[in-house]
């Protein structure tokens, strides 16, 4: 599924969890593709520079805009790698294409 797709590439929280309780931590690089996964943190990183000059067009974008602002510009970009990797794979796997939601 997409969340094993993303977590092969390192761009899932590690989970370290005991006694009932769940703390999630940073990414899981280990075993990972570091190329693939640079490449990606890369391209989010100029996607969220491009985004930020300008206002909002689709909801993807109105969802980063918000990420940004609560975690910050390095954060935000491992979430959109992630959210990149997860929605090619749902788009290879149903074999459809890409329709932005684009906002009224």
């Amino acid at each position: 599924n997409g969340r094993e797709a993303s977590a092969n590439i390192g761009l899932t929280p590690k989970q370290h969890s005991s006694g009932g309780k769940e703390r999630i931590g940073h990414i899981s690089k280990r075993n990972a593709d570091k190329r693939l996964r640079s490449i990606l943190f890369q391209g989010a990183l100029s996607v969220i520079s491009s985004v930020i000059k300008r206002p909002a067009r689709t909801t993807k974008e109105q969802w980063l805009k918000a990420l940004i602002e609560r975690r910050g510009k390095k954060v935000a970009a491992i979430a959109l790698a992630n959210k990149t990797v997860r929605t090619a794979y749902a788009l290879l796997k149903s074999n459809s294409e890409y329709q932005p939601q684009l906002l009224a």
